[in-house]
């Protein structure tokens, strides 16, 4: 996510200068590179228990650092389109498989504080991007820019292969069969049918509600204080950064209380501080201290629950069915965030301000708290 998706945004300015595309053209390839998220996603989560998770993930990073290649010498919208919708693609084939790494190779009492230092890591790419940008977009220009971020993909994919290759070569060779066997012995619509419903239905609508309240709330933050509020782009910004920083750490922190409390307890807490970040906007006089209490709190709460549901996941679904569960409940969050955007700009049209929307937001965060009262406890199985 940090390198191309979120990169790209931030050039797009300077980009536009020298191939010439509208934003129009922009905003139609967004709604494409979610559709290729939705679609990857439910690949790849099928595709973990035959190929295996490594050898997905190995895959997804190689795809990524040669999309970023072609950025490089892209001299048409058409390319950079998509090149773009590959990136999104691999962001979530690489995120799905890694519920299935994470319960085979990490021990459960680790691993809310692993997947929560994982979902954080969009925040460090951005953090890198801001840092690339400052220092070199202005005398170096844009395509220097891909070419940083290429080479640094690069290294990463680098390390992971010969990572995962040491794994997979020390892995126990009866390990590895019993594995295979188990995988392959229960056919997939077997699977699909004996998955706790109600766990599953609970799962589903909560990553739905996931991406009904945080995909707009970034979304439209910028246009809400700016807009509405007459804060100027530097206030703004700010806001952004705020949220970022809050990201690189909070992530891992929350993790670390999921733990020992559980995840599901933790969700709970996360919800209601998405909830009070909303609250805040809505019902709180603006002012540079109610913006930084919020965005703090945004911070916390979103990059925490991108970790939170994989890890409940992680806890409760056994049989090489976590990456499938994991897959399907990335459509639900893709469908939700674009419910989520189109309703914002229409609620906006309608009624020329962002509270209805906002109140939307509100009330799909205390939804999920609910969801995260009555769901199953991960220590049972």
């Amino acid at each position: 996510y940090g390198f191309g998706i979120y990169l790209f945004p931030a050039l797009a300015p300077e980009m536009i200068k020298d191939i010439r595309f509208t934003y129009a053209e922009m905003g139609i390839t967004t709604g494409f590179v979610q559709a290729g998220f939705l679609f990857f996603a439910l690949v790849s989560g099928l595709l973990t228990n035959k190929v295996g998770a490594f050898r997905i993930i190995k895959t997804s990073v190689l795809l990524c650092t040669l999309s970023l290649l072609g950025m490089i010498w892209a001299n048409n919208f058409l390319v950079i389109s998509l090149l773009l919708i590959l990136m999104g693609g691999c962001a979530a084939s690489v995120w799905v498989p890694m519920v299935e790494v994470c319960q085979k190779y990490i021990s459960p009492i680790h691993q809310g504080r692993a997947l929560g230092l994982m979902s954080s890591g969009t925040s460090y790419g951005v953090f890198t991007n801001s840092i690339l940008i400052s220092f070199f977009l202005n005398d170096l220009g844009w395509r220097f820019i891909w070419i940083a971020t290429f080479i640094i993909v690069a290294l990463i994919y680098l390390c992971a292969f010969f990572i995962f290759r040491a794994i997979e070569r020390h892995e126990a060779e009866v390990d590895s069969q019993s594995t295979s066997a188990q995988a392959t012995s229960i056919p997939f619509l077997e699977k699909i049918r004996n998955l706790p419903r109600k766990t599953t239905a609970i799962i589903m609508l909560m990553m739905f509600l996931n991406g009904l309240s945080c995909m707009p709330f970034q979304t439209y933050l910028s246009s809400l204080l700016v807009g509405e509020h007459g804060l100027n782009i530097e206030q703004s910004a700010s806001a952004w950064r705020l949220i970022g920083f809050v990201g690189m750490f909070g992530g891992f922190l929350i993790g670390w209380v999921a733990d020992r409390i559980t995840v599901r307890w933790t969700l709970l807490i996360v919800y209601l501080l998405l909830g009070q970040s909303t609250a805040i906007l809505l019902y709180a006089e603006i002012t540079p201290v109610s913006i930084y209490a919020s965005s703090a709190l945004f911070g916390l709460s979103f990059y925490a629950i991108f970790g939170l549901v994989p890890a409940y996941i992680s806890h409760v679904y056994k049989n090489n069915t976590a990456a499938i569960v994991f897959a399907f409940g990335n459509i639900a969050l893709g469908l939700g965030g674009i419910l989520g955007n189109t309703a914002g700009g229409w609620i906006k049209q309608a009624t020329n301000t962002f509270e209805g929307l906002y109140l939307i937001i509100l009330f799909a965060a205390i939804g999920s708290a609910v969801l995260s009262i009555v769901m199953r406890s991960e220590k049972l199985d």
